[in-house]
């Protein structure tokens, strides 16, 4: 038993990467598990991630390098990927409602959110404010890609993207006024 996935003249042998996935999916799950403290769901989503790759890996050609070494390393990129995505979500929800509090006559600051709680907001918003809101400040779109993808006009579009930072700011203060 080899711990590496074999290629044949005709390509991968896919009975060898059955083989090698059913001897490495734990390992790797483990990995996840302990790295996401705990989170299951996540440990699930990145070992798929990391599957995935292999499977592209080895279409590619690139079999030779395919052994459970390889998997925890491509594993170990699809976590920081997935911590910097994170991040870079974290910050522009942010943006959101920095910018609506700027707008908020009498707001002194902004409050400290994490992504947890920003999701949780972001749920109690009706279906188009939390649309707008993820289009603009997750998906990272200009106002009027955002009027394009739900069929309003750029300054109809403006408008819910006031009346969501609104929503999402009032939230904000029934949260941390409980």
């Amino acid at each position: 038993m080899t711990d590496h996935v074999t290629r044949s003249p005709e390509g991968p042998d896919p009975a060898a990467f059955a083989a090698f996935y059913d001897r490495s999916v734990a390992e790797v799950f483990r990995y996840f598990f302990k790295a996401a403290a705990g989170d299951r769901r996540l440990a699930e989503d990145l070992t798929q991630e990391t599957f995935v790759a292999a499977v592209r890996s080895c279409q590619s050609g690139r079999v030779e390098t395919m052994t459970i070494n390889w998997l925890i390393v491509v594993a170990r990129h699809k976590l920081i990927d997935h911590y910097r995505r994170r991040s870079r979500e974290e910050r522009k929800l942010t943006l959101a409602w920095t910018e609506q509090s700027v707008h908020d006559e009498g707001s002194s600051s902004a409050f400290a959110v994490d992504e947890a709680e920003a999701l949780t907001l972001l749920e109690c918003l009706s279906p188009i404010h939390r649309l707008v809101l993820v289009l603009r400040y997750l998906d990272d779109l200009p106002v009027n890609e955002v009027a394009d993808s739900i069929g309003r006009s750029v300054s109809a579009t403006e408008s819910i993207l006031v009346r969501a930072r609104q929503s999402l700011s009032r939230r904000m203060r029934e949260v941390h006024d409980a």
